[in-house]
């Protein structure tokens, strides 16, 4: 996974933090709490103490992303950090 990527929940990701019914890891359990759609990958790493590239995140992490609890943040959120880059005059040919 990127370590600049920026996570947040989905749906499902606010359900299981609510109802526990999908029975995580402690680890994927942190990270899908504390994933709020603004921190990079490297970010919450730091905040779990854990190394950008530790293997237990890395594979929380693509856990959550592929059980659709996460989703990976892009420019097509509407969600972008910033000022959203607007369409100019070179967009036009």
């Amino acid at each position: 996974m990127d370590i600049n990527a920026i996570l947040r929940k989905t749906p499902r990701g606010r359900e299981e933090i609510r109802t526990r019914s999908y029975r995580l890891s402690a680890m994927a359990r942190r990270l899908l709490i504390i994933a709020d759609g603004q921190r990079t990958v490297t970010e919450l790493a730091a905040d779990l103490a854990c190394g950008k590239r530790d293997r237990d995140l890395h594979d929380a992490l693509e856990g959550l992303v592929e059980g659709q609890f996460l989703h990976i943040r892009d420019d097509f959120d509407g969600l972008t950090r910033g000022t959203p880059q607007r369409a100019g005059w070179h967009a036009v040919c």
